[in-house]
């Protein structure tokens, strides 16, 4: 009978899923902080301990089930992803990872075996390699067509997504003096209700409908804009709560910054859905 010691199985699952937690904020760019990943760590170490309790051979599909509730109760508090949509695509991504770094170890532990130091040496290189990896990719990304990933932030709601510098974009809001980015529409409302979308959809012919609503927050309002050979335009810009943009260097955070909604979505390129005001990575 194989003797389960109960302290090393929490610190490996502890140390493997603050690894996880990691690793997936990183690749899907969610605003988290290392206190919250290793708060979901804990509890995602101690279901592990209690689900060993459980006789997997008599009930392998209660086993699976509490993994998978398990997995999506860290993603919820470490990377307070709310959106089913991400939260599923975050759930993928953690098992994938959790996949690969299980391979990894597999392949070193069959040289020699596997104890603390070289497990603590695999989670090392497992996650400076990754962060290598994605600095390499977002450095020659944003040297060659100055893209840089971007995350908004709104009502508690988080989208990512990836946004052109463009040095020609002066547009400052006469309201408040900010800088003004344009956004294409379409990514704006996945960071709203269907309801609240809808309204905003509307906004130029049912401008009363904003009261009482969560839209009041965003401070609708008109910009007049002005390009080169073509005729002056209103735009609806709307505030945000943040942005952060993820340069090769370090992250840069705009509190309320302005966004201008763009008439079509053509106007932007395939790679990215912003154009970023000059003045935000001076």
């Amino acid at each position: 009978m194989q003797e389960i010691y109960i302290d090393v199985v929490f610190a490996a699952n502890l140390l493997m899923d603050y690894l996880l937690l990691e690793l997936v904020a990183r690749f899907l760019r969610c605003r988290t902080s290392h206190r919250r990943c290793l708060a979901a760590a804990i509890l995602g170490a101690f279901g592990s301990c209690l689900i060993l309790c459980i006789p997997s051979e008599n009930t392998p599909v209660l086993t699976v089930v509490l993994h998978g509730f398990c997995a999506l109760l860290m993603l919820r508090i470490g990377l307070k992803i709310q959106k089913e949509a991400l939260l599923l695509k975050a759930f993928l991504m953690l098992y994938l990872t959790a996949f690969l770094c299980g391979g990894f170890w597999e392949a070193v532990s069959r040289e020699r075996a596997l104890t603390l130091r070289i497990f603590l040496l695999c989670v090392f290189v497992v996650y400076t390699g990754s962060s290598a990896f994605l600095f390499a990719a977002d450095s020659i990304r944003a040297g060659r067509k100055n893209i840089y990933p971007v995350t908004l932030g709104c009502q508690g709601r988080v989208q990512s997504a990836y946004g052109l510098y463009d040095s020609g974009n002066l547009l400052t809001d006469p309201l408040n003096g900010k800088p003004v980015s344009i956004i294409e529409p379409e990514l704006l409302y996945k960071l709203l209700t269907k309801e609240d979308a809808e309204i905003l959809r509307s906004f130029h012919e049912n401008p009363k409908e904003l009261t009482n609503t969560e839209i009041t927050a965003l401070k609708p309002h008109y910009l007049s804009l002005t390009t080169v050979g073509n005729d002056p335009q209103m735009l609806l810009a709307v505030m945000l709560d943040d942005l952060c943009i993820h340069t090769p260097g370090n992250v840069i955070h705009i509190a309320e910054p302005v966004f201008a909604l763009t008439s079509k979505s053509t106007a932007l390129g395939r790679e990215y859905r912003l154009l970023l005001n000059s003045r935000l990575l001076r």
